[in-house]
């Protein structure tokens, strides 16, 4: 299993103070179930003790990638 972010992602985790450790067990949350499902390989997980969500994208279940992430108090819900 391998796990990417996007160059974005990366800039806006940093400013939001997530450590990649805490990236890489929200991946295993999300292959235990413990993350929204989207369809399509599309999964929405909490992050940072339920301040911000974020956008996963999987190909596989071998290689996630961190695609978007949100604060919860600027965004309540994402749309297309």
């Amino acid at each position: 299993m391998r796990v990417f972010k996007t160059k974005w992602f990366t800039r806006a985790a940093k400013m939001h103070a997530i450590r990649d450790s805490e990236l890489c067990q929200a991946i295993m949350d999300v292959i235990e179930g413990k993350g929204d499902n989207l369809g399509g390989g599309v999964y929405k997980k909490r992050l940072n003790h339920n301040r911000d969500r974020s956008i996963i994208l999987a190909k596989g279940g071998a290689r996630w990638i961190y695609a978007f992430l949100y604060a919860k108090q600027d965004m309540s819900n994402i749309d297309s």
